[in-house]
């Protein structure tokens, strides 16, 4: 199941169907809202008893390689659940170990919503436009299924990160066990 299909049949397209227009900014396609929490079964159960979800185990845990500002991180884990939400998907993190965004944002901001994620056809193509336009990455992540996600340093002005997310070669979400994790 893709967790980006609508709950309702005919709904639509899924934005990850949307088509990509060329030369336009990568955020046509934005699917995604996320929340940063500091427990994640907590809140995944409270959404869960307001109608949203089921939640299941997001891409985070298949980050194989993971930079944040630049620097190599292979200590850092963040737990994340991903749930349909309407015609977008919520994904709830909770930092574990290690330095990562997630962790900045809730010890500095607390709990709340960190990104919103579109995805790209060609990550590197849209890394270089932010880059144009002064706005660096600062978290890259590459994920077993050969995925790839890059945050923009965009917090300064509206309280928000953006990421953009490319699928792996057989252009589909990793598979997720169903579980909360």
């Amino acid at each position: 199941m893709n967790p980006l299909s609508p709950p309702a049949p005919g709904a639509g397209p899924t934005t990850a169907d949307a088509p990509l227009v060329v030369g336009a900014p990568p955020w046509a396609r934005v699917y995604q809202v996320a929340v940063v929490v500091p427990d994640l079964a907590q809140a995944a159960a409270y959404y869960e008893s307001l109608g949203i979800g089921p939640f299941r185990e997001g891409p985070s845990a298949h980050t194989t390689k993971r930079l944040i500002r630049g620097v190599e991180s292979p200590d850092t884990v963040v737990k994340g659940l991903i749930a349909p939400l309407g015609a977008i998907e919520l994904e709830l993190f909770e930092p574990v170990a290690g330095p990562s965004i997630q962790r900045e944002f809730l010890e500095r901001r607390g709990p709340g919503p960190i990104h919103l994620c579109a995805f790209t056809d060609d990550i590197d193509r849209d890394i270089a436009w932010m880059a144009e336009r002064g706005t660096p990455v600062i978290s890259y992540g590459e994920l077993s299924d050969g995925g790839r996600f890059a945050y923009f340093d965009t917090i300064a002005i509206g309280g928000l990160v953006l990421e953009l997310y490319q699928l792996g070669p057989d252009g589909e979400i990793i598979p997720t066990t169903g579980e909360n994790q």
